[in-house]
């Protein structure tokens, strides 16, 4: 007898986890991953502004107000993962005091290519920076 392994596509595990997201009770629901395209990316950024999604905000003004203590707490080489980095605004402050200390490796682990062309375009003014971005899930970014 003939045996073919046949392998997953991307399209057979989106398939997948869409039928099991829309099939689960009591409450459907699609994995985010599939929302963040450019503009789905673009869409959070715009979304994150609002008044109502305060969310960005407050996280940004306790960076900002700890930023300096956090740094210097940490030894040297410090090596940043941040998983869901978005555009990699709210980590530049913690970035920017590090690569005053040291220079910097910081690794953003984004499920959005759009998201991580942001991230590049934000951060790369920032002196004494290496960025390399991982498009994956966190758990597969961490690895």
């Amino acid at each position: 007898m003939a045996i073919e392994l046949i392998k997953s596509t991307a399209q057979d595990k989106f398939t997948k986890e869409v039928c099991t997201g829309l099939t689960k009770s009591p409450q459907k629901e699609l994995p985010s991953k599939y929302l963040y395209d450019a503009v789905g990316s673009a869409l959070f950024e715009v979304i994150s502004l609002l008044p109502e999604y305060g969310v960005t905000r407050a996280e940004e003004r306790i960076l900002g107000r700890h930023a300096a203590r956090v740094v210097s707490e940490l030894p040297a080489p410090v090596i940043v993962a941040e998983l869901g980095s978005g555009a990699g605004k709210k980590t530049r402050v913690i970035l920017e005091a590090l690569s005053r200390k040291q220079p910097i490796s910081y690794y953003p682990i984004e499920i959005s290519s759009a998201a991580l062309a942001m991230c590049q375009r934000e951060l790369s003014d920032i002196k004494s920076i290496s960025i390399v971005g991982f498009e994956r899930e966190y758990l597969d970014g961490l690895l």
